[in-house]
């Protein structure tokens, strides 16, 4: 399961750095950006890799409409950088209400298509902005309904703000064909989420407003609250019950450990209604009852590598207000633990490893789950409070983001009859225990991965597709820790000599340039002089713009290009200037130039020794874990994720409900499942292999999901 959730990560992550390695595109004009000031601008875009997907969120329009550079009017080189700074700073800053996501932003422009006999040229910009979860395995608790719908890719964790709207379609034998929806909106400060499920003989839904708490202390880092009413009417066995009630939920988080993604979480509801059931012998069990509880519960889940565990306790107090006492008390552990099995073992961070699979991905998913629970003062709870076992996950808590089973789980039972068959024992057990294993492994189907990107070429020194990709992903770390360096108020104190060495390199450049001015304009229009002089030009534009931005901060990016590129490409093009200056009237400015030449060889050569002394490794480790969810994603698309595929499925149930008169019961049987992007399809058919009558023989189940990708 985890592959297919991991799904709407993938994507956009895999999307994002295919993206920037389309870096060299048909018509990039050769020559420094500087090189075209005052080019007629004909033509401005802002390109959206992924915009034909999201076509009702692309930003693009809007991205454009702020340029500084503009259709008819000059190119200039200062507002083509301030433009690209623009629209990464728009993007990061869409990024500051999120608690729980890590997001990646890409913006660069490009120079296309210039005409020096006309002086015109093209301007675009790409841009891509991705929403990461912040675990790309998802954590179990965030499976809505897990085991009802195995499909569910869990992608709308990821989706923009907006109005989602899903149906749902299903089967099972207790309600038969089911139908529905469900919608969430999580813009804004307050969340609206709904579902309603109907059948010829049941009916279930729910309505909810929540919001969320930033952190508070060391008490949590996350904390969310909802309120919701909740109703119920469904068969059960021999009878049926309904429930319709009021709740007011309080739930906290604690930060993710950085290695394992552990998070610790706990929480409280309060609950109010009544409750219903036509059950034929009264008895011990009023058909009619006021009903209140309340709930507490704490659990921890995390997602290590390519698995995902959780482990849950919830204690409820209920009362029917028969008394001035609870009437009952429930106590239910919940454990689960998932794990993907591939050629490859996933890892946080480092190179992206190989080989790629040209065919489906057959990544073996195994799915397991242990749920057990007791209730004191069983005979006085109402029969939906009560275990009734069979094949439709029971939340303890209406929170989709955090599942807690709270009844007997077996797929080859119908939905509450387990332990509401019998006529003459009491309805629904106060004990139960239940055990899955789901096993997938998709056979058939198309990896997301072009086949072409997943061939390795014939020759061995061409470039391939990991190579690109290893090479962008490990320039984003470079570059997101060069910005926790420059952010960092301790590095900017260490980098104090450098920002120093920066004023007096940017003087030697000033110097040097005001010098070259000096050559007899008949050598200078000397072809080869010409064209070095031209070159040296333009690298001294860069140059001089790069320690100024230096001298004016720690920028430890463009520190690195400079002493590694804009300076050593300096010396060579002088080298090359001087040795056409065979004039020996030019004697003595060749002398001056390669002074100054050597005074910028020395200011370069210790901006570069303080810069190997400076701390680095500590900035790379955080930018490694920063973007660890993205890498994680990224490793899914390579491995795991593929555009269809079909999967047989195995399950094995084991479960008990009692004290009412049922022995334990197994389900065993396969499955097939079908997933289509976004569209996942499970059929499956579990075998009661011990049934008794009136018990059926097995039971079929069928889901169908459809979730938003963005």
């Amino acid at each position: 399961m985890n592959i297919l959730e991991r799904r709407s990560g993938s994507i956009a992550a895999a999307l994002f750095f295919m993206a920037l390695c389309s870096h060299a595109a048909p018509g990039l004009c050769p020559d420094g950006p500087s090189a075209y000031n005052g080019y007629k601008i004909l033509k401005v875009d802002v390109r959206d890799p992924i915009g034909f997907i999201a076509l009702f969120n692309s930003e693009s329009a809007l991205l454009k409409s702020g340029l500084l550079l503009k259709p008819d009017e000059p190119f200039s080189f200062d507002k083509f950088n301030q433009d690209n700074t623009v629209l990464n700073a728009i993007l990061k800053a869409n990024f500051a209400a999120s608690q729980q996501k890590v997001k990646l932003s890409y913006a660069a422009g490009q120079i296309l298509d210039c005409d020096p006999a006309a002086r015109t040229l093209r301007v675009q910009y790409t841009v891509f902005t991705s929403v990461l979860p912040t675990s790309t395995a998802p954590s179990i608790e965030e499976k809505a309904k897990e085991t009802d719908r195995p499909a569910t890719t869990g992608a709308t964790r990821g989706s923009e703000p907006g109005l989602l709207v899903n149906p749902l379609v299903g089967y099972d034998q207790a309600r038969g064909l089911l139908g529905g929806l469900n919608f969430s909106d999580p813009a804004g400060k307050f969340h609206p989420r709904g579902e309603f499920e109907g059948s010829a003989n049941s009916y279930t839904g729910y309505l909810e407003l929540s919001g969320n708490i930033g952190p508070f202390a060391k008490i949590w880092n996350r904390a969310d609250w909802a309120g919701m009413l909740d109703y119920q009417d469904a068969p059960a066995g021999v009878t049926r019950f309904e429930e319709g009630k009021v709740i007011g939920r309080f739930s906290a988080s604690s930060k993710e450990s950085a290695k394992q993604h552990v998070i610790v979480r706990y929480g409280a509801a309060l609950e109010g209604g009544h409750a219903q059931s036509n059950k034929p012998d009264t008895a011990t069990l009023a058909p009619n009852s006021e009903y209140g509880s309340l709930k507490l519960y704490a659990g921890t889940t995390g997602t290590p590598g390519n698995s995902a565990f959780t482990a849950s306790y919830g204690f409820q107090l209920g009362s029917t207000f028969r008394s001035r006492v609870p009437d009952f008390k429930k106590h239910l552990v919940d454990l689960g633990f998932n794990t993907t099995l591939r050629g490859e073992s996933g890892k946080d961070t480092g190179a992206f490893k190989g080989p790629l699979s040209t065919t489906v991905h057959k990544a073996l998913t195994i799915e397991t789950r242990f749920t057990a629970g007791l209730i004191q003062g069983g005979s006085s709870a109402p029969l939906a409070e009560r275990f009734l076992g069979g094949n439709a996950v029971r939340l303890f808590i209406p929170d989709d983001s955090w599942v807690i089973q709270s009844d007997a789980f077996i797929r080859s039972i119908p939905e509450n009859q387990l332990g509401a068959l019998s006529r003459d024992a009491a309805l629904g057990g106060s004990r139960f225990y239940s055990a899955n294993i789901t096993l997938a492994w998709p056979l058939w189907g198309r990896p997301m991965l072009p086949k072409e990107l997943a061939e390795q070429p014939t020759d061995p020194k061409e470039v391939t597709f990991l190579d690109a990709l290893n090479g962008q992903f490990d320039g984003a770390v470079k570059a997101l820790a060069n910005s926790y360096k420059s952010k960092d108020p301790d590095y900017a104190t260490k980098s104090a000599g450098i920002t120093a060495e920066a004023g007096n390199l940017g003087a030697s450049l000033n110097a040097l340039s005001e010098k070259l001015k000096e050559i007899s304009p008949a050598i200078a229009a000397q072809p080869s002089v010409a064209k070095a002089l031209s070159a040296i030009k333009l690298n001294l534009i860069e140059a001089r713009q790069a320690a100024a931005l230096i001298a004016a901060g720690p920028k430890p990016q463009v520190t690195t290009s400079l002493v590694g590129n804009l300076l050593p490409t300096l010396s060579t093009l002088i080298q090359g200037l001087t040795n056409n200056l065979n004039d020996t009237s030019q004697a003595a400015l060749v002398s001056q130039v390669q002074s100054l030449t050597a005074e910028i060889e020395r200011s370069g050569e210790q901006i570069a020794q303080m810069a190997a002394k400076l701390p680095s490794q500590i900035y790379l480790d955080r930018a490694q874990q920063t973007l660890a969810p993205g890498h994680r994603a990224i490793d899914v698309f390579l491995h795991e994720l593929n555009i269809y595929s079909i999967a047989p499925v195995a399950i094995v149930d084991v479960a008990r409900v009692w004290p009412v008169d049922e022995p334990v019961h197994y389900g065993v049987g396969p499955g097939l499942r079908l997933s289509l992007v976004n569209v996942n399809l499970t059929f499956a058919y579990a075998v009661n292999s011990n049934h008794v009558r009136p018990e059926s023989a097995g039971a079929v189940f069928f889901k169908l999901d459809v979730t938003n990708l963005f």
